[in-house]
């Protein structure tokens, strides 16, 4: 065998190229064996017997034979088992019907190497000549190909398998927000197949109505920002029953090779139950909060009694006094008018000592409101002054009028107060009268932060007490509830500030309020 693979030992053109009378060492046998060795594709010509005429470099490299071993052997030699014993039958059952099962078709089939080992292969046959026709055939390795997709295949089972797991809901949607995939988490909380939320509008099969239009502006806001990065936002989805469930979700572009936006991808947290359960607390804490007003004013109450006491005492006086002028037989108007007037001043300030006492104890949801934090310390007067007089204690307040306004709760920020002040008037009881005092101080910090100090030059609090002052139903006092420090110190965190306490020098205690910066302003 000539060394020219592309030529049979009769010196033949197994591909027929050479016109007559042209020696196949020529031009054209040259230019057909070129071609042969450059393919890439192992390339082998058979006759009508199945016998192998031509082999390739190509197929040297892949199959481990020799062009020298293989050519006027049967291909069958190349096959396994399987195919083996049937090749010849195909080959004759083509050139009796001409019914093609492989020729001008591809498929894939096994392939055996001279080694014995077997290999994946494309087969694409074609047929050269009628009488009697050859045959040549490409063959290429897919055994790179096919671990490639059996890689694939592996990491989309475990992608699969990642998603299915997943405790959050993850959604796919194209650019015009029709549902690409869903994970079964997704199609829990939403009681829906996925089958029926494939291809559909997104927004319009589960989105409520009058949400669409926002969620729409923040997808939209995602696709169009640059650079891209994930948006986060909250927009409730409809169950197939109707329920309303929040979703809090955080959704990425998908960008093709190109750059070019093909969809969003979503993930998203239902907090459902945790935004109920939120409320349920904030109730609750309310609840205990009206608990802790009431227990408090019933402490004061002695006090409080007193100062309505004083008022409705003059009315009286003055009202008895008009009727005794209004019965002389000359009565003096002047004085008559001067004890009416008395009266509306007397009724003002029992109605005010009324107002602020329903205000701090009436059942209320949380209201924050931008207030001047000075004047809500001073509508505490009322309510203390009695209560200070009646224990001899001397209220001090020191007030800052540059304090800037403040975004808060003025009743349950009163509460804070007036439980610090109560606490304080109860820690000077063991001085000697006349020298018992609390201090109310307002005042920014270099950090420009509002603060509330609380000062008394009482016993102080015991060094063993100090770690546990703000444990629920702590107290040292005989009918006390022990809520109150724990009260003001939630209330206090709730607006994102903080409850403390240091000794006061030389005697007493000190509390401060500090609330965040952010919060004055207005």
């Amino acid at each position: 065998m000539d060394r020219v693979a592309g030529v049979n030992r009769a010196g033949v053109d197994p591909f027929g190229v050479n016109p007559p009378g042209v020696n196949p060492a020529g031009a054209h046998s040259l230019e057909a064996q070129a071609l042969l060795d450059a393919t890439v594709d192992a390339v082998i010509l058979i006759d009508h017997r199945g016998s192998m005429q031509v082999f390739n470099r190509a197929a040297e490299r892949l199959f481990g034979y020799g062009a020298a071993e293989t050519l006027g052997r049967n291909v069958s030699m190349l096959m396994t088992e399987r195919d083996r014993d049937q090749h010849d039958g195909y080959l004759t059952r083509y050139l009796r019907t001409g019914v093609a099962h492989i020729i001008g078709l591809g498929r894939e089939v096994q392939a055996r190497r001279k080694d014995g080992s077997v290999f994946p292969a494309l087969l694409s046959v074609g047929r050269i000549g009628s009488d009697p026709p050859r045959f040549v055939g490409f063959i290429q390795d897919m055994t790179l190909r096919q671990q490639a997709l059996a890689a694939l295949e592996r990491e989309r089972e475990r992608a699969n398998r990642y998603l299915e797991a997943a405790q959050t809901m993850l959604v796919g949607l194209d650019a015009e927000l029709h549902v690409t995939m869903i994970n079964r988490k997704g199609c829990e909380v939403l009681g829906r197949d996925e089958a029926a939320l494939l291809g559909t509008s997104w927004p319009e099969t589960v989105v409520p109505a009058g949400q669409r239009a926002r969620l729409r502006a923040e997808l939209d806001a995602l696709l169009q920002q640059h650079p891209r990065q994930p948006r986060d936002f909250e927009c409730p989805v409809l169950t197939a029953e109707g329920a309303t469930r929040q979703i809090v979700w955080r959704c990425v572009v998908i960008e093709d090779a190109q750059g070019a936006v093909g969809g969003v991808l979503c993930s998203g947290d239902d907090v459902t139950d945790s935004r109920r359960a939120e409320q349920e607390v904030r109730e609750a804490r309310e609840r205990i909060m009206h608990v802790s007003r009431l227990a408090t004013m019933g402490e004061m109450a002695s006090g409080i009694s007193h100062e309505l006491n004083q008022p409705l005492a003059a009315i009286a006086t003055y009202a008895q006094a008009g009727t005794r002028l209004l019965a002389l037989a000359d009565p003096d108007i002047a004085e008559v008018r001067e004890a009416l007037q008395q009266i509306a001043e007397q009724a003002l300030r029992a109605g005010e000592i009324i107002r602020r006492l329903r205000s701090l104890v009436r059942n209320r949801s949380t209201s924050r409101e931008w207030v001047d934090l000075n004047e809500v310390i001073r509508e505490l007067e009322p309510l203390t002054r009695a209560d200070a007089r009646a224990s001899d204690v001397r209220v001090v307040l020191v007030l800052d009028p540059a304090l800037p306004r403040a975004h808060l709760d003025p009743i349950q920020m009163q509460q804070v107060v007036l439980n610090l002040l109560r606490n304080g008037i109860d820690a000077v009881q063991s001085l000697p009268s006349g020298q018992r005092e609390v201090h109310i101080r307002t005042h920014g910090s270099p950090a420009g932060q509002l603060q509330i100090q609380v000062l008394d030059n009482g016993a102080g609090v015991p060094e063993a007490l100090r770690a546990q002052l703000f444990t629920p139903f702590l107290t040292t006092k005989p009918h006390g509830t022990g809520l109150g420090l724990a009260i003001s110190r939630s209330i206090v965190e709730a607006h994102r500030g903080r409850l403390e306490f240091q000794p006061n020098e030389p005697r007493g205690a000190v509390f401060t309020v500090t609330l965040p910066g952010e919060m004055a302003g207005g």
